[in-house]
């Protein structure tokens, strides 16, 4: 009788820690499934980040090239009156263009140009960086999700698998151009 009992008792504790090891992996499989859902949104969140950096640096880039152009337009129409005054026979001519060319002493909106283009640059590769990041948290996922036992706890627990898809890598990363309008 008392083995009775015993092989009983075995047979119930087996049960309850086979059945405490299935909920906690039912659990633990969906936690992990969340998690990674979160480090998908993550990265996808990251990349986002990244393009709108860059449509700031468009702005700004378009707005240093504008400038330039404005400033180079000036100091050439100024130079142009300075010559023309000195094809003239005018005695203050040379000091007129001694004025001009020390209130233009160097075009600095060649350097915000070269620096937005540099930062341009970094900014695609940056947001390469995060293409490929987002690409491996998509497959880290998806093989989750798909393996086994997995998908048969998350199936228990009517889980929802997200249908990330992948991104494609249409552009190479573009190194930081040096010296565009230097002379």
């Amino acid at each position: 009788m008392k083995s009775v009992v015993f092989i009983g008792m075995s047979v119930i504790i087996f049960c309850a820690i086979f059945a405490l090891s299935v909920i906690f992996g039912v659990q633990s499989s969906q936690n992990t499934a969340i998690a990674q859902e979160q480090s998908v949104e993550s990265a996808e969140s990251d990349l986002n980040a990244e393009y709108n950096r860059r449509s700031g640096l468009l702005v700004n880039l378009a707005e240093a090239v504008k400038s330039y152009d404005r400033h180079e337009a000036q100091v050439i129409v100024e130079m142009s009156k300075a010559r023309n005054i000195s094809d003239n026979g005018d005695v203050n001519a040379s000091m007129y263009v001694k004025a001009v060319a020390e209130r233009y002493p160097q075009l600095r909106s060649v350097e915000n140009y070269d620096r937005y283009m540099t930062e341009l640059a970094m900014t695609e590769n940056r947001i390469a960086s995060h293409r490929k990041y987002f690409n491996t948290m998509v497959k880290e996922y998806k093989r989750f999700v798909k393996s086994f036992p997995t998908r048969i706890f998350l199936s228990i627990l009517g889980y929802d698998e997200k249908d990330y898809k992948y991104l494609e890598f249409k552009n190479a990363p573009v190194d930081a151009p040096t010296g565009l309008l230097k002379d």
